[in-house]
Parts: C-alpha cells; structure tokens; sequence
C-alpha cells in the first residue's frame, strides 16, 4: 500500500512519506517534531499543509490551486529533516 502524500508545485514534487512520519505513528500524542513540517508551512509558506487525522495533509485540494500558491520555499523538508524525522523529500528536476 502506498502510503505517501504526494503533489506537485509549480516546478517541484513533494512526497511525505507516512511510514517514517513520527506524528502519523504516534497516535494521540504530541509528537517531538511538533508538526514542524506544516509550522514551516504557515510561516515561510502558503499554508497549504495542515494536521488531519494526526498527520499533514493538504488543506488545498485543487492540484492547480497547489500549484498557483505553493511559493516553493522548501522550509516543510528542511524542517523535518531538522526536528523530525526526515520523511519529506522534494524532488527538483534540473533541465
């Protein structure tokens, strides 16, 4: 089973792997990243991640809305692999 949030941005696909994700395997309880991720989101960010179901999620569903808003500042996978535990990865292709 595919256990991924994945979607695209302009000029970049981001994928949150559930699996690895603290928050998601740590049910009812306040994870050590802290949601780093989505906090990263609303700060440098549009605001298109939000906490669902103790997981990020998107709080955009309109793929071209994604697109439109998504500022693509990278601060949701820095983020993580800072305080949590590494599981976003965005992918930049060059060309």
């Amino acid at each position: 089973m595919n256990n991924r949030l994945t979607f695209d941005t302009r000029k970049t696909k981001i994928t949150i792997d559930y699996d690895r994700c603290l928050p998601a395997k740590e049910k009812n309880s306040n994870p050590s990243c802290g949601f780093a991720c989505v906090k990263a989101c609303r700060l440098y960010g549009r605001n298109i991640l939000r906490i669902e179901g103790n997981k990020p999620v998107l709080s955009v569903t309109d793929p071209e809305e994604i697109k439109r808003l998504d500022n693509e500042c990278i601060s949701c996978e820095y983020t993580c692999q800072r305080f949590g535990p590494g599981c976003i990865s965005i992918e930049i292709p060059l060309g």
